[in-house]
């Protein structure tokens, strides 16, 4: 079992293509609130031995890709056109990555949001972006 299993986490639906690959990501909610979460491992280094900084973009990307859609819905899909990050702190093998994202501000044609990666200790990771709206599936 998982260590983020046994805390309670899911593995995440629908995760094909990249994400699949990227991850595993795990998915909870608790109060209303959706946290996903990463158990880093070996494949997830680079070669100082921390965390490879497109792991973490990879996530922030998805954490809050799925946030807007748990606020808005599932059903439709959106891209990403700018992601802004601030990488806060390095992340180590073993550590587990958990992410929260929300929508700031949305139209019908783009959504602003924003996110965060954290772990147990610190925040890690920081991000702002834009997703365009491009229809239902």
């Amino acid at each position: 079992m998982s260590k983020l299993a046994s805390l309670g986490y899911t593995l995440c639906e629908d995760m094909q293509g990249f994400s699949a690959i990227a991850g595993p990501y795990y998915e909870k909610t608790e109060l209303g609130v959706v946290t996903r979460a990463l158990e880093i491992t070996e494949q997830h280094l680079n070669p100082q031995g921390v965390v490879h900084g497109g792991v973490s973009l990879a996530m922030m990307d998805f954490v809050i890709y799925r946030a807007i859609g748990d606020e808005l819905t599932h059903d439709k899909q959106f891209a990403t056109i700018q992601l802004n990050t601030n990488f806060l702190a390095a992340v180590k093998l073993g550590d587990v990555v958990y992410g929260r994202g929300r929508i700031q501000r949305s139209t019908r044609s783009v959504i602003f949001a924003e996110g965060e990666l954290y772990t147990e200790t610190r925040s890690t990771m920081q991000g702002t972006g834009i997703w365009k709206v491009l229809g239902s599936k």
